[in-house]
């Protein structure tokens, strides 16, 4: 409990004037006037014994006299030694009055004494007095030059304490004298300055710091041995999708409650501290964005702060999905010009071959009946020229990236065109495609080249998978009247468990041979490109059964339309 200076220096001195003065007057009284009164009552017992026996001597010789008087005894030696005696009796009654004034003298003079006793009681009185007095002047020079001073640094303390350091200790500028207490003050004054201008210039250095990384284009963090973020920049927070700081970083990044298990996480910090590596790179995705996917680097940071060191772990994150989207334009920017190129050099020669072969029919075959051998020979040999003049055609159809807004798209038909561009690679890898399609008025709202080089992408994984020849089937339908499913499915060598959840990664490749080894940007692209158009992504797959990718899709309006009065019809 606390207990102020003020109330310690009143009570004490309360206390021991009381008690001083208490044992002061007690002694007095019990001591000096138990005395007084016990000898006055001695003096009065032992004058008031002679007063008697002067009276009874008195009264004894009147009574002889007026026996004497009254009877006429004779005159002899012992009657006059009586009579002679007669005479002394004014003498003795002289002595008797002496007496009674020496008893009034003695019982002034107690009076007297009894009044410088209360004389003696009042002096006490005005003594303690006078000595409140003095303790009171004490008590407030003390309150002024002690307490004052001590409550204005216990008040410029606690606000201190609370963390306002910009509070001072008021002081008198033009003081004429000055004690310990004033050079306290303005030393106390002194020191919160310099932690204030220190707390300043530690806060200015923390805000440039901050700024500088928050100018890096990459994610920034920077945590401890306990997992705590010591500082991120607003990339870090933006990647996380955190609009306020966490304390630890598996809650920032994958809102986790413990660390991040080491069977499903990669964790920087345990790889570093446990592992004692000197650099960790590798790809996540954050909780908050499970479709973006981050490259991270980790290093370890060792500071020497007074004497000891403390152990951190860097973390520069890199978004992939600006690299995704730039390898995607390359790729398909290499196969815009590859179909250019076979445009420009195919296209004019195979339309030269077929107008000298619609020349000869026109010519010579012009009479001649549809069902001649040689003519039907020939008209088969002008419609495949016609579908390798498409060919190029829809390369450069499939080659165009377009910025402009989505369209409907009939995916049906695009799914057929890119059957037909990848049907030679199909045969040489003895793949045998079917199409099931109950609806080709299936329509979805996006970009055609997109939606088309996704296919082809897992069309192709599909004939890796295959390396011995298989079969692939591509169903397509519609769920619930709202969602488009397109389902490639293979009989290949399937996808191992423990690598299933990374084949969206970027730089992920599974290829065992450098014919199928790609850059692992393929899927990686095929799932930002169906997520652009607003669709879905999911997996399934067997070791040595095959695997089944399924996409699906907003239905467009139209194309609900269309089935709804194909229904309706059949009805």
């Amino acid at each position: 409990m606390f207990f102020s200076l003020n109330k310690k220096f009143i009570y004490t001195i309360a206390l021991f004037f009381l008690f001083t003065a208490a044992l002061f007057v007690f002694t007095f009284y019990n001591i000096y006037g138990s005395k007084l009164q016990e000898e006055q009552r001695s003096t009065f017992l032992r004058n008031q014994q002679y007063i008697e026996l002067l009276y009874e001597n008195i009264n004894l010789r009147n009574a002889l006299d007026n026996i004497i008087t009254t009877n006429k005894i004779p005159s002899g030696e012992k009657l006059n030694n009586l009579l002679k005696n007669k005479k002394d009796i004014r003498s003795q009654q002289e002595e008797l009055s002496l007496e009674r004034k020496k008893t009034a003298e003695m019982v002034q003079t107690y009076n007297e004494r009894y009044e410088a006793l209360q004389q003696a009681v009042r002096i006490v009185i005005f003594s303690s007095v006078l000595i409140i007095l003095s303790m009171l002047l004490l008590w407030t020079l003390i309150k002024r030059w002690v307490i004052a001073p001590i409550n204005k640094l216990a008040a410029a303390s606690r606000q201190v304490a609370s963390g306002n350091f910009a509070t001072r200790v008021n002081t008198f500028s033009h003081q004429v004298f000055t004690d310990e207490f004033d050079d306290l003050s303005h030393t106390f004054n002194q020191m919160l300055e310099n932690i204030e201008n220190g707390i300043l210039e530690i806060k200015n250095k923390e805000t440039f710091l901050q700024s500088l990384i928050d100018g890096i284009p990459d994610g920034i963090r920077v945590i401890d041995d306990n997992y705590n973020i010591i500082i991120a920049n607003k990339e870090y927070y933006r990647q996380a999708g955190k609009k306020a700081q966490c304390s630890k970083c598996y809650a920032s990044s994958q809102n986790l409650k413990n660390p991040c298990p080491a069977s499903l996480y990669m964790c920087p910090l345990q790889e570093i501290n446990h592992k004692h590596l000197k650099k960790v790179k590798f790809v996540q995705q954050f909780a908050k964005y499970p479709n973006r996917h981050l490259s991270i680097n980790a290093a370890p940071l060792t500071i020497n702060t007074n004497g000891e060191q403390n152990s951190y772990i860097v973390e520069v994150i890199r978004d992939l999905s600006d690299d995704i989207r730039f390898s995607h334009q390359q790729k398909l920017s290499s196969l815009g010009f590859l179909a250019t190129s076979v445009a420009h050099e195919m296209k004019n020669h195979l339309g030269s071959i077929r107008m000298i072969l619609e020349a000869i029919l026109d010519k010579f075959y012009k009479d001649i009946p549809d069902d001649n051998e040689e003519k039907q020979y020939l008209s088969m040999i002008n419609n495949q020229l016609i579908s390798c003049i498409n060919v190029p055609e829809r390369l450069l159809k499939l080659s165009r990236y377009s910025n402009d807004d989505q369209q409907e798209i009939k995916y049906i038909n695009s799914v057929k065109e890119v059957i037909d561009l990848l049907d030679y690679e199909a045969k040489r890898n003895g793949v045998t495609v079917e199409l099931n399609a109950p609806d080709e008025n299936l329509s979805i709202i996006g970009f055609e080249a997109d939606f088309k080089m996704a296919i082809i992408n897992i069309i192709q994984n599909a004939f890796k998978a295959m390396p011995n020849g298989g079969k692939l089937r591509i169903n397509t339908y519609q769920k619930d009247n709202r969602q488009n499913v397109l389902e490639i499915e293979d009989n290949g060598i399937g996808i191992p468990k423990d690598k299933i959840n990374r084949i969206f990664e970027p730089f992920f490749s599974e290829g065992k041979n450098t014919q199928n080894k790609g850059t692992g940007l393929g899927l990686a692209i095929v799932k930002s490109i169906i997520e652009k158009i607003n669709g879905t992504l999911s997996v399934r797959s067997q070791e040595n059964k095959g695997t089944c990718f399924i996409m699906e899709f907003p239905a467009s309006d139209n194309g609900n339309a269309s089935l709804q009065k194909k229904k309706s019809l059949h009805k």
